[in-house]
């Protein structure tokens, strides 16, 4: 069975596409739509020889990585809104939590991890005011 140039280039590009599903690094997609490119200059005939294939592929591969990565990044990989409830409320320190390390605050009811940047450690039973939220994660200091 011979393939033509266009049912290699589709095949090229899908299999791309398919690459993507699986890394979602936001680079061969766009080899995809290099491959995709290629294969409709070959068959509207604008692309006989394989050199000349490779190039269209290789440019407009390229030209679409750096016009449209970050754009796809920003669309599909968006930061969720960020939770900020909790910034600037007060705590109270229940497990020590060491220079650098990881403690535990109680907050409305519960224990939570915590963090702190402080240059010491934050001991059981201080008041503590949550500046930042990282998933279950929060950054604390020491109220003044």
């Amino acid at each position: 069975m011979d393939l033509s140039n266009v049912t290699i280039w589709v095949i090229v590009g899908v299999i791309m596409l398919i690459v993507e599903i699986f890394s979602t690094s936001f680079y061969s997609i766009f080899f995809g739509v290099g491959a995709f490119i290629t294969a409709v200059f070959s068959y509207l005939g604008l692309l006989d020889e394989t050199s000349a294939q490779l190039i269209v592929f290789c440019f407009s591969s390229v030209i679409s990585l750096v016009l449209f990565r970050k754009k796809f990044k920003e669309l599909f990989l968006k930061e969720q809104g960020s939770y900020t409830e909790f910034i600037d409320e007060h705590a109270r320190v229940s497990v020590e939590i060491p220079v650098g390390g990881e403690g535990k605050v109680f907050y409305r009811g519960s224990e939570w991890m915590a963090f702190s940047d402080s240059l010491n450690s934050l001991l059981p039973d201080e008041k503590v005011i949550i500046k930042k939220i990282e998933g279950i994660k929060l950054f604390v200091v020491k109220q003044s």
